[in-house]
């Protein structure tokens, strides 16, 4: 549990999660890039995906999960 709370510590203060938190926008490259680390690093997490419509623009949810009683939840929109 020890390692596991160290990798979800790095993750959460890495500049690539640093630079999501401040765009709104998100390129398809960068998402399988964050879906790899997080499988890698064996954080769970689920993401889902919404097309794009008249109305709205193509946007991707992701959920993170810390503990049980801790999430992080962003959502995206494509560049």
């Amino acid at each position: 549990m020890e390692s596991f709370d160290k990798d979800i510590i790095t993750f959460l203060s890495s500049s690539i999660f640093k630079n999501l938190l401040k765009s709104h926008t998100l390129q398809i490259a960068q998402l399988n890039f964050i879906i790899s680390l997080l499988i890698k690093i064996g954080i769970p997490f689920d993401v889902s995906f919404t097309p794009r419509t008249q109305r709205d623009d193509a946007s991707a949810s992701l959920t993170i999960y810390i503990n049980p009683n801790t999430t992080v939840r962003l959502k995206f929109y494509f560049d």
